[in-house]
């Protein structure tokens, strides 16, 4: 379980609006493997365990750091720990001499609020971090070794590493050349020749690519949508019943979803990333609610310093009861920038056109622009809050300004470990849409007040596999009467990384 500041901001904004694009992977190890820098060396912490060559982090880990992050100090201040445990430290040095990083990260990254800030713990969590394929954490947690041992050369050489990960090249560079600079063995000394030719070339021209799929199951209290409200009245005074398909309709149901995300270089600042995903939920007791839906994105991505400019096209096309419900076309610009490693901020701004196929008056075009921001609290658990704002326009494109409306959209979460396999998160979201003139058959201008309250955990069964139950809570308060319902979610995913 690997939340980032980038991965959590993001999600709130696809929440927020109608962004169907999947992040990408971010790092991948290059092809040389660990610089292999004695552990004797100056003020070495105890591990000195063989290295594996760290795979490629996943959409959740940390990048974007800025150029002087290193002397910031990172999440842990300067502050005295208390020393480690040497049965933890001894069979974190087994675990990664035989391979097991993630298990190892997991396991220091749980003792993590009691020894963070100890340089032994430090560099073992960092090299950790780099095998089991998390180079921002890395990067964190070797900040603060060299904070406190700032001439340990493998320390040096590792943040160099994580570095390269990230696609920081100019800091990799300044650390792998600093390191060159020194006494170190002549093999060393050629692996960090092989790293510093890949950056001239360009990074290595490695391209990354990962993959999850997950299956669900629960109950869905409201699975059509369905009016709270068992009086209808009409434009001319009419009071009426509506129909049972109109009202809610609960169901269990059953999900399963497919994704993929490839990113490469185009240049050393530039990369090109696709993500594609399809997924599928069936509702037993309301066939006609079945739906499927596939999902794609690509683009570009430009990083200098702290910042990530991304910019990208995206298409859906969703189905319902077997029949094409809405295709989305669009395109969003989005800009990050991790100020230091407990803080980041955001912006995006999004537009999109609609068609119904069938229902041709639905047709729209909706732009959107956003903020967001995260900061990792400094208590024990650190624990991330996250908050976004977005705000747009949607446009009837056949001309029923009962249908074009202004929105507003606001969300807040926060994200914490709260055991050693166990992260939580629970946020809140609320939407104002306020439509452009009455309704025909109601008479009523439309004005909705969304709430929405979700509690999510997730919890680690396997090296590479998540069991995440979830409740949501929607209250949809609307002037018009078919709009206005409640419903109540609870699934339990079992999501699996390749």
């Amino acid at each position: 379980m690997k939340a980032s500041l980038g991965s959590v901001v993001l999600g709130l904004c696809i929440a927020a609006g109608t962004s169907v694009a999947t992040r990408p992977a971010l790092a991948q190890s290059p092809a040389a493997g660990a610089v292999g820098l004695p552990a004797s060396s100056t003020s070495a912490p105890n591990a000195g365990a063989p290295r594996s060559d760290g795979r490629g982090a996943d959409d959740r880990d940390t990048a974007g750091r800025s150029a002087d992050a290193r002397t910031t100090g990172g999440i842990a201040s300067n502050r005295a720990a208390p020393d480690p445990d040497a049965e933890l430290m001894r069979e974190a040095e087994r675990l990664l001499a035989t391979g097991r990083a993630d298990e190892a990260w997991r396991m220091l990254e749980a003792e993590s609020a009691r020894f963070a800030g100890h340089p032994d713990f430090d560099y073992l969590l960092g090299l950790a971090a780099i095998d089991s394929g998390r180079p921002g954490q890395a990067i964190f947690a070797l900040e603060r070794v060299l904070i406190a041992r700032p001439g340990f050369l493998p320390a040096r050489a590792e943040i160099a590493r994580a570095f390269y990960m990230v696609r920081e090249y100019e800091n990799a560079r300044r650390e792998f050349t600093s390191v060159a600079a020194q006494r170190i063995p002549e093999q060393a000394r050629q692996t960090i020749g092989r790293y510093l030719d890949a950056i001239q070339r360009g990074g290595g021209a490695r391209a990354r690519f990962s993959m999850y799929v997950e299956v669900e199951g629960g109950f869905d209290s409201n699975a059509n949508f369905g009016s709270r409200s068992g009086d209808w009245l009409l434009a001319d005074g009419t009071a009426v019943t509506p129909l049972p398909v109109s009202r809610p309709r609960p169901s269990g149901l059953l999900g399963a979803a497919l994704g993929m995300s490839a990113s490469g270089p185009v240049s050393e600042r530039v990369e090109w990333l696709i993500g594609a995903r399809a997924a599928a939920q069936l509702y037993p007791n309301t066939p006609d609610f079945t739906q499927l839906q596939a999902d794609l994105s690509g683009g570009l991505s430009f990083r200098e310093g702290c910042h990530r400019y991304t910019a990208l096209a995206l298409l859906q096309h969703l189905q319902l009861d077997g029949g094409a419900f809405r295709n989305a076309t669009g395109g969003a610009l989005q800009w990050q920038c991790e100020f230091d490693s407990r803080t980041l901020v955001g912006a995006s701004a999004q537009a999109y056109r609609f068609d119904f196929p069938g229902a041709d008056l639905r047709d729209a075009r909706r732009a959107a622009l956003g903020l967001n921001a995260a900061r990792v609290l400094d208590t024990p658990r650190r624990p991330i809050v996250v908050g976004a704002a977005t705000f747009g326009r949607e446009d009837s494109r056949t001309g029923f300004d009962s249908l074009s409306h202004d929105f507003l959209n606001l969300r807040a979460g926060i994200v914490a470990r709260i055991a050693p396999k166990w992260q939580a998160s629970v946020s809140v979201g609320w939407e104002r849409r306020e439509f452009d003139e009455a309704e025909p058959l109601f008479g009523v201008v439309r004005e909705d007040r969304q709430t929405e309250l979700r509690v999510e955990l997730e919890r680690q069964i396997g090296e590479n596999t998540s069991l995440i139950p979830q409740i949501v809570h929607t209250r949809n308060e609307s002037t018009l009467a078919p709009n206005d319902f409640r419903r109540m979610l609870a699934v339990v995913q079992i999501r699996h990384r390749f």
